[in-house]
């Protein structure tokens, strides 16, 4: 008799048949994660899953051929499922992988009900118990939604992308937070929306390794998924990781100020995390102080940062949520200054050329240049400058980084910094968002890098937690789980595209190699325009 065998890729698996007396080849169960990219990158790819039906354009684009490869899967040996065309190989699924996909496929089905900043704006003022219900029941049923659209992304990358442990270990941690989140009853009074904000809190600390992972499992992967598909799925990614930690950060502290004993009193410029108070000076003073220091102590404090000169309509005033617009103009500072301190030349004083940021305001829009005389860009660094796949060695100092929230306070102080930005400035300066109104100024001796603002704050001798009873004071970590941010990362460009992006802004860089860069960032003025990603 025969022995029974089935092909998967260029790996040969033979299965002994009853009464055979040889076995002509296998395949190891420990075949190492690059092998089993070699045996997979064939042209007979495993069949896609099935009931998985279409979520997005994204998803539609993966599904035209018979060829598509698959969805990452929890597998193990069990039962095989018959498909409908039994000339196909039949793969093995555990029922616990079809429970999941059934529950899963209803939200996947689901629209995503989007928001604008002027509707959070206008909510949040005046907030009384019924309107902070209806923001907790809103954001319980669509934090679900809009990660159960992220969860089918990863279903259909291929295989062995799936397998990938840095994709894997995002994959379920999105699965954890869907399965949490979606078994939340509705709440009906304070009390359960006071434990409701503490779970949210604990699954925005345990997200921050999303990024550092997916850029190391990118990284890893760039070989078998083509690079326009990894641009998408990184973009998409990070887009609905905005979006939901907006929705998240938004109602915590909403529910961190009313319940401060002077919410009714006191009115600084935040409703939850955003500022209805933005002006272009004082953020370009406090991002360059920042990108300042940051240049310096990366070049070992033996060049001076060039200066930086402002000009156009600074005092222009807009509500907007600072971590956004600061990310994207810190990123920019940073590159135009450490481009100029390397290839700048210098006047006959021997002081480097300026960098020139000009603010206008439109119609509609408020628009940043940030013009710098630094060389320009290289040819052949232009071409994938907004690309995450095209040069994935970039990502490699990511190994060195665990977390990663994607925002200015990360670069706060940092083991290397010798100044503190928080010490003589009062709360409404600082880049530390959104303080409750019962906050005080912390201590000019904190030295940590701030990346959950949302745990509890740890107390010392040296850092005291504030008086004012908040239910919401802003943690720090110590510096030592984070290292120097002030290495290259490679994704602070596309980063910040996709935060410009977000509220229906843009940002463009237009280069001329040899001489300089300019840069505009452009941000919608009265937040009337729907968040942008992708479902």
């Amino acid at each position: 008799m025969n022995p029974l065998s089935t092909t998967l890729g260029r790996c040969r698996i033979v299965i002994k048949a009853p009464n055979s007396g040889r076995l002509t080849s296998c395949t190891s169960k420990s075949r190492a994660y690059a092998q089993l990219a070699t045996a997979t990158a064939s042209t007979h790819p495993l069949p896609p899953p099935l009931r998985t039906p279409p979520s997005s354009s994204f998803n539609q684009s993966t599904t035209k051929s018979s060829k598509t490869l698959p969805a990452i899967h929890r597998m193990n040996p069990g039962t095989p499922i018959q498909r409908p065309d039994h000339r196909r190989q039949a793969r093995r699924y555990s029922p616990q992988h079809f429970y999941q996909n059934r529950i899963l496929d209803p939200y996947v089905q689901q629209p995503v009900n989007p928001i604008t900043l002027r509707q959070l704006v206008f909510f949040g003022r005046n907030m009384q118990e019924d309107k902070l219900l209806k923001s907790a029941n809103y954001v319980r049923t669509e934090l679900p939604v809009r990660l159960a659209h992220r969860i089918r992304d990863f279903q259909n990358l291929p295989f062995i992308v799936g397998t990938n442990p840095h994709i894997e270990l995002v994959y379920d941690l999105y699965w954890q937070a869907f399965e949490k989140l979606s078994k939340v009853p509705e709440i009906k009074t304070l009390e359960e929306n006071d434990r409701f904000c503490e779970m949210v809190k604990a699954l925005l600390n345990d997200h921050l390794v999303v990024i550092p992972q997916l850029a190391l499992g990118i990284m890893e992967c760039s070989k078998h998924i083509p690079a326009q598909q990894v641009d998408q799925f990184m973009n998409k990614m990070l887009r609905s990781r905005i979006s939901r930690r907006v929705l998240a950060e938004q109602h915590i502290s909403l529910t961190s100020n009313y319940n401060s004993p002077n919410h009714m009193m006191t009115d600084r410029g935040f409703i939850g995390i955003i500022y209805t108070h933005c002006k272009p000076r004082d953020i370009i003073e406090r991002t360059a102080r920042l990108a300042s220091e940051t240049c310096r102590q990366s070049l070992g404090g033996k060049i001076q940062p060039p200066k930086v000169i402002m000009d156009g309509n600074l005092d222009a005033e807009f509500s907007y949520i600072p971590d956004h617009i600061e990310y994207i103009l810190y990123e920019l500072l940073k590159n135009s200054m450490r481009y100029v301190m390397l290839n700048g030349k210098r006047s006959e004083a021997g002081e480097l050329p300026p960098i020139q940021i000009t603010v206008c305001e439109g119609t509609h829009d408020i628009v940043f240049r940030v013009s710098d005389k630094g060389g320009g860009i290289a040819p052949e660094m232009e071409s994938h400058l907004w690309s995450y796949s095209q040069s994935p060695a970039r990502f490699a100092n990511f190994e060195k980084v665990s977390k990663m929230a994607a925002t200015v306070q990360e670069q706060m102080v940092s083991p290397t910094r010798s100044i503190n930005f928080g010490e003589d400035l009062d709360d409404e300066d600082r880049i530390v968002l959104p303080p409750p109104p019962s906050r005080s100024t912390s201590s000019s001796s904190e030295s940590s890098i701030r990346l959950d603002r949302h745990a509890p704050r740890t107390n010392n001798n040296n850092n005291k937690a504030s008086s004012s009873g908040s239910s919401n004071s802003y943690s720090t970590l110590s510096s030592s789980s984070l290292e120097d941010q002030s290495m290259h990362l490679g994704i602070g460009l596309p980063m910040s595209r996709v935060y410009a992006e977000y509220w229906g802004g843009d940002l463009k860089v237009f280069t001329m190699h040899g001489y300089g860069t300019d840069a505009y960032a452009k941000f919608c003025k009265f937040g009337n325009i729907y968040e942008n990603f992708d479902v």
